[in-house]
């Protein structure tokens, strides 16, 4: 666990919020000199607690109408290379190896029913995959990354 300074968490309150600003807009906002600021973010980098910044899109906007999460039920010794295959799938957002009655669980994104149908015909074709069942995802109530731990 990384230990962290008033000066630190307010970083990550800012980046967490808007990762594109510039060391010298959150020196600004902080009140805090820039070399300052360059060496704190550089140090929650090295030690992993930022691990990048990335755009987050809205995928509905880019024809994308459809999430759904799948729960995929595997054969035990080949779990990791299901999990592998599935990591390269394009529609896939995510892969988690899970506990319970099923071993993997995906978040997928497609255009339209077509795409999704396609994609768990294909996955049903793998022949380490005992069964899945598919849910469509209505609304997402809450979907984003970090979790507030600053509160």
């Amino acid at each position: 666990m990384v230990e962290l300074d008033e000066i630190d968490i307010l970083i990550l309150r800012l980046v967490i919020h808007d990762c594109s600003l510039s060391v010298r807009e959150i020196s600004r906002l902080l009140q805090k000199s820039p070399t300052t600021i360059a060496k704190k973010i550089q140090r929650l980098r090295d030690s992993g607690v930022i691990e990048r910044c990335e755009a987050i899109l809205d995928y509905k906007k880019l024809g994308y109408n459809i999430m759904a999460l799948i729960l995929i039920n595997v054969e035990g010794a080949h779990i990791e290379d299901v999990e592998k295959m599935l990591s390269s799938e394009p529609n896939v957002r995510a892969v988690y190896d899970i506990t319970g009655e099923f071993d993997v669980a995906i978040i997928a994104l497609f255009r339209d029913v077509d795409e999704l149908d396609r994609f768990v015909k294909r996955l049903l074709k793998n022949p380490y995959v005992k069964r899945s069942v598919t849910n469509v995802i209505f609304k997402a109530v809450k979907d984003g990354v970090n979790i507030d731990v600053f509160g």
